[in-house]
């Protein structure tokens, strides 16, 4: 049974507030789920006023809060935009307190004006590039149906030379399951040092996956694998989001005590769309809707707090599936301590319910990434007394 909650209890949840400044995407990505791309509407500065208040007044920050500037493509609001807003984040927060700001962007409208902006406000940018060109621009695509793959690289090349960090975050769909090394050579070649992989998801419009083919998990663990053998092996090596997350997760003094993660916890993860509507739980739910839950909204920050948004009838609706969910995969599942009861949005487009257990996606990013980082870890301990005893034989 769902726990009761108040707004006591939210206290220091809350790791990441996702920030919608604008719905509208200049490029249109064959998977993409947003259903509000094509709407130019900016967040008014009130809204984000608000959304600072919402968040420090109830302190429900937690200590590695981090605000994400996400969903639409954030580099058609100008910089000015964003300088207004962080500014109205720093007079509420606590004092002392340093908020993280992260933008992730599809990259084609960087410039030296942008890099001007990330490097002043110490932004983390996350650019969005699915490999080479030919892997790319299958499916990231203007308007017009061309790749983006060119326009992507030049705004990438104003990051490295102006010395401002970033990672990439890679869609990996079936034909990238056969590409790991092109992939990975394209990488190294290209001296990008931090990848993410998201699985192609089905959510919200996006009804099917290319890797629900048959035989795609083994084809995907093959992958990962790979992928990971070559990125250790790079110089310097390559660090693999998913790896890294795994082997972080491992090796916390909390390991196996965890019931929940971001996505499934109440408030772990908030957010805002460009007209202040407000959500919890997965990010994605923002913007969609379905028949049992409506369209997610718990709230609107015109006049929204913990307590009335806790209150709401589809937040307690999404709530008591959600936490039974969760139930049912801690006693199901042996990756639970891994995944910590999945992602309800990933339940709800692939079972049909935030009530139930296994979906692809957690077979894929975290089962299949599971399996390959402990085999690693398995053969580096099985090595290690093989290697100490030639060690000792030949000194």
């Amino acid at each position: 049974m769902a726990e009761l909650l108040d707004a006591q209890s939210l206290r220091a949840t809350t790791r990441l507030l996702v920030m919608q400044p604008t719905a509208f995407c200049n490029i249109n990505c064959d998977y993409c789920y947003l259903p509000h791309r094509n709407d130019k509407t900016v967040m008014p500065l009130e809204t984000v006023g608000r959304a600072a208040s919402f968040i420090f007044d109830s302190q429900l920050n937690a200590p590695d809060f981090t605000i994400v500037w996400h969903a639409g493509e954030p580099l058609v609001v100008a910089p000015e935009w964003y300088r207004q807003s962080i500014a109205l984040f720093d007079r509420v927060a606590p004092a002392g307190l340093a908020v993280p700001h992260a933008m992730q962007t599809n990259g084609m409208l960087i410039d030296d004006k942008w890099c001007d902006f990330f490097l002043e406000t110490h932004m983390r940018v996350g650019v969005s590039l699915d490999g080479t060109a030919r892997l790319h621009d299958a499916r990231r695509k203007t308007r017009s149906g061309k790749g983006t793959h060119a326009q992507v690289m030049r705004g990438i090349d104003h990051l490295r030379r102006r010395g401002v960090p970033f990672h990439i975050i890679c869609v990996v769909g079936k034909a990238t399951l056969d590409a790991a090394e092109e992939l990975m050579d394209f990488f190294n070649a290209e001296d990008i040092r931090h990848v993410g992989f998201n699985v192609e998801e089905i959510e919200g419009s996006v009804e099917t996956s290319t890797l629900e083919a048959e035989g795609s998990d083994t084809a995907f663990r093959r992958f990962f694998a790979r992928v990971s053998e070559r990125a250790r092996a790079a110089d310097p090596p390559i660090l693999i989001r998913e790896r890294e997350d795994l082997l972080a997760c491992l090796q916390s003094p909390a390991f196996g005590y965890f019931g929940y993660n971001s996505q499934n916890a109440p408030f772990g993860i908030v957010t805002v769309s460009s007209g202040g509507d407000l959500f919890t739980f997965s990010p994605e739910l923002a913007g969609l809707k379905n028949e049992a839950f409506g369209d997610f909204c718990i709230g609107n920050l015109a006049d929204a707090t913990p307590s009335s948004a806790l209150a709401s009838s589809a937040f307690r609706a999404m709530w008591h599936d959600i936490d039974e969910g969760v139930s049912r995969c801690k006693a199901s599942c042996a990756y639970f301590n891994l995944c910590m009861g999945g992602a309800p949005v990933n339940k709800l487009f692939e079972n049909g319910t935030f009530n139930s257990t296994e979906t692809m996606f957690c077979r894929l990013s975290h089962q299949a990434v599971a399996d390959v980082v402990l085999a690693e870890i398995e053969s580096n301990l099985a090595a290690a007394p093989k290697a100490a005893a030639f060690i000792a034989a030949a000194g």
